[in-house]
């Protein structure tokens, strides 16, 4: 798979809003059954934009039109393990997500019915005893770092994105999301980015680009490539 250079995105990015890959068509936009949501997955590395996008939507469509699944509620449960070996853990390998349980979950929102996520908690490292339901809408957006490498997942989206900014913007992004939001120290952001989260990136993350119907160049404040998507959604939902 080719490699990206910094510049050669930013002369994309000027040209176009956003990448269109393959055969992808606005014909794939509708389906022959209306009675099944419409589902959109987004990928991207860490702190891309990915979240962005998928919260932007839900601002714009509305709660009532549109139900938000995020991919980190679906890490392992890990109580049997220490909160050091929980601490240290790969978070954005393949391993460390349930896909048997994210994807039927998935399913049984396209089937119409409601399911219970879990909640996971990001300063114990482990998924928390809390649920958050999310009941049946006709848009589902389904959004995390590794939304585009599994085959069952990809089967159920009806557009894939990939939300595609550089390296040292996703770091520093981390860094205040981790440290403000999440309780984590700087140290152990950098340490965990440079053992696991940048090696899972460069080996999982990055090469899912291929499976991508449409690549949001410099992440999730790409106005132009967002007003794009939200007129497509609100076709559909005419």
């Amino acid at each position: 798979m080719p490699q990206y250079k910094h510049h050669k995105k930013q002369a994309e990015a000027q040209e176009s809003a956003l990448r269109v890959q393959g055969d992808y068509s606005e014909d794939r936009m509708s389906r022959e059954n209306v009675s099944k949501p419409f589902v959109i997955g987004v990928a991207g590395g860490t702190c891309s934009g990915k979240t962005t996008v998928a919260e932007r939507l839900v601002e714009v469509i509305g709660t009532e039109k549109l139900a938000l699944i995020r991919q980190d509620a679906y890490y392992i449960e890990r109580t049997d393990q220490p909160f050091d070996v929980r601490a240290t853990a790969n978070y954005d390998h393949p391993d460390a997500f349930d896909w048997d349980l994210m994807t039927h979950q998935l399913q049984l929102l396209i089937a119409g019915e409601s399911v219970n996520v879990p909640i996971y908690d990001y300063a114990d490292h482990n998924r928390s005893t809390e649920v958050e339901k999310i009941t049946p809408s006709r848009i589902v957006v389904f959004e995390g770092i590794l939304a585009l490498i599994e085959p069952r997942l990809r089967a159920l989206f009806d557009l894939k994105i990939y939300v595609d900014t550089p390296a040292d913007i996703r770091l520093t992004r981390r860094l205040r999301r981790d440290v403000l939001d999440r309780g984590r120290t700087y140290d152990s952001v950098i340490n965990q980015y440079l053992l696991t989260v940048r090696p899972s990136h460069e080996q999982f993350i990055e090469p899912s680009k291929r499976f991508a119907d449409v690549i949001f160049p410099e992440g999730g404040h790409n106005d132009a490539a967002f007003e794009i998507l939200v007129a497509r959604v609100r076709e559909l939902l005419m």
